[in-house]
């Protein structure tokens, strides 16, 4: 599945804040970490053997290398893990972007673990409570926090800390771009000062643009426009596949750039999302860190292109992954990322699928 980038999280927190409250989630997973997953790997590395499992959380959290290899190894071991990789009703989970039993994903586990390592090396690196904005850790906490995501991130948080509050400010979004720590240490070399805001004389700020509308839809079609919640489309069973891919194109953005469609065209359209092969999430999701609303509206767009039948010999099983690639690699040309605004995204998407 795409990356879930910092909207994407809020969403996802949002719509389950009913089923399970937040800091219930926090302690039950803080609570599964340091027992059963300690538990296991205590069983694959003789080295934990002896150690309890709240000295294991606070050793591996304290260390970025030994944090970095725990995840590395549940991932080349994920089997060890399975009993833990359930949704609510005990079906196995084996997708990062599907929600478990706890109510949130492995991808949402894993961005809290980091932002779990980051605080303690912040505090312990800048001193201050990294959770107090006012102290010099929690600045850096703060500005950086929605940025840190991915496991691969581990690694960094040791060259995050120097990094000036305003030069994190300033990227952004962009921070996402980076891997190479040496690239890292170069930025926070190169950062001067804030730059001072200008002085401008006091004036009437310009009109806000236009609100892009949807009209609404009619009642015979399931209302997915902008002005719809997700609540008033219908609930929808199946796999956790297709409950992923159901939530993200019912979401009200991603709505407002697709259109409304029957219940009809909106179940085949699930089933063709949650068909696709792997070469679409390795060189489209992954190749291009889209978050999920992005993934939707690009495959949205490529199905309504291609129709049914030329989306599955492409997208779906085994599909075409050269074409694949090379619709990737298009849209790369186009500098498509994860900043790529949803109704631009549909266009270029549709440039890049009819070329």
């Amino acid at each position: 599945m795409p990356r879930d980038d910092a909207s994407v999280r809020r969403m996802i927190v949002s719509r389950i804040e009913d089923e399970t409250g937040h800091g219930d989630a926090v302690r039950f997973i803080n609570e599964t970490l340091k027992g059963p997953v300690a538990a296991i790997f205590r069983t694959l590395i003789p080295a934990f053997g002896d150690i309890g499992g709240t000295e294991f959380y606070d050793t591996v959290m304290a260390s970025s290398e030994l944090l970095h290899g725990c995840i590395a190894i549940f991932r080349r071991h994920r089997d060890a893990f399975k009993a833990l990789l359930v949704d609510n009703r005990g079906r196995q989970v084996n997708d990062d972007f599907v929600r478990l039993r706890c109510g949130r994903s492995i991808h949402d586990i894993v961005a809290m673990i980091v932002r779990t390592h980051a605080k303690r090396h912040f505090g312990k690196m800048l001193g201050g409570d990294p959770s107090d904005p006012t102290s010099k850790a929690g600045r850096l906490y703060q500005a950086m926090s929605e940025y840190l995501i991915h496991d691969w991130q581990v690694k960094l948080v040791p060259h995050y800390a120097p990094m000036p509050v305003h030069k994190v400010q300033e990227m952004g979004p962009r921070l996402l771009d980076i891997r190479e720590a040496e690239l890292l240490d170069a930025i926070t070399a190169a950062s001067g000062p804030p730059s001072p805001p200008p002085r401008t004389l006091a004036e009437t700020p310009p009109p806000l643009p236009p609100r892009f509308e949807v009209a609404p839809p009619p009642s015979s079609r399931i209302p997915t426009g902008a002005g719809a919640s997700r609540l008033a489309a219908p609930s929808f069973s199946g796999t956790p596949q297709e409950e992923f891919w159901w939530d993200a194109i019912t979401d009200r953005n991603v709505a407002a750039v697709l259109g409304s469609r029957s219940g009809h065209e909106m179940r085949e359209l699930v089933a063709a999302l949650a068909g696709v092969n792997d070469a679409v999430r390795s060189e489209l999701f992954a190749g291009l860190s889209l978050s999920t609303f992005q993934a939707a509206v690009c495959l949205c767009t490529a199905f309504r292109v291609m129709g049914r039948n030329g989306f599955a010999s492409v997208f779906g099983m085994p599909g075409k992954p050269q074409m694949v690639a090379t619709i990737a690699l298009r849209l790369k040309k186009r500098n498509v990322s994860s900043r790529t605004e949803l109704k631009a995204l549909a266009g270029l998407v549709e440039g890049a699928v009819r070329a």
